[in-house]
């Protein structure tokens, strides 16, 4: 059975692991790839590239549901410098943040966020991550940002 994977996933290694997890959870393979599709449509269907939909993901269980706010940013940014460099993190945050913070880069260095809780939110993430932010008004400002990331 995990060889009908491996050609989907290209990785042998990769459609065991899905295979192990998969039923570990007590689900079909099948059964799972076929919503993983359809969540991959809807996304498209809605203008949000489907790669971006693991960095939506990591930063959604990073921040828990309806939670916001400074504290909570700084523990997410944490954990997501498990999976993120600084940099890799802000060229995520230039392509998702619209969709998921209403973050608009508009500088090489500086975001607009206009919801105050959305934009402290960020400050924790982006600080917690490892940049040096400060807000000025509805701006987010990195002060450390590196050259070949501008």
């Amino acid at each position: 059975m995990v060889r009908e994977y491996s050609r989907l996933a290209l990785r042998k290694d990769l459609a065991e692991e899905f295979y192990r997890a998969v039923k570990n959870l007590g689900r079909k393979p099948s059964e799972v790839l076929e919503f993983i599709i359809q969540a991959a449509v809807d996304s498209i269907n809605h203008g949000v590239d489907p790669i971006d939909m693991v960095h939506i993901c990591r930063l959604a269980r990073s921040l828990g549901l309806g939670r916001g706010g400074y504290e909570v940013g700084k523990e997410a940014g944490v954990l997501l410098r498990a999976y993120y460099s600084p940099e890799e993190f802000l060229e995520i945050l230039t392509r998702v943040g619209p969709k998921v913070f209403h973050a608009n880069r508009v500088g090489p260095n500086a975001f607009r966020v206009n919801n105050a809780t959305i934009r402290e939110t960020l400050r924790g993430i982006l600080e917690g991550i490892g940049y040096k932010v400060r807000v000025e008004g509805d701006m987010v400002f990195l002060d450390n940002v590196p050259e070949y990331t501008k």
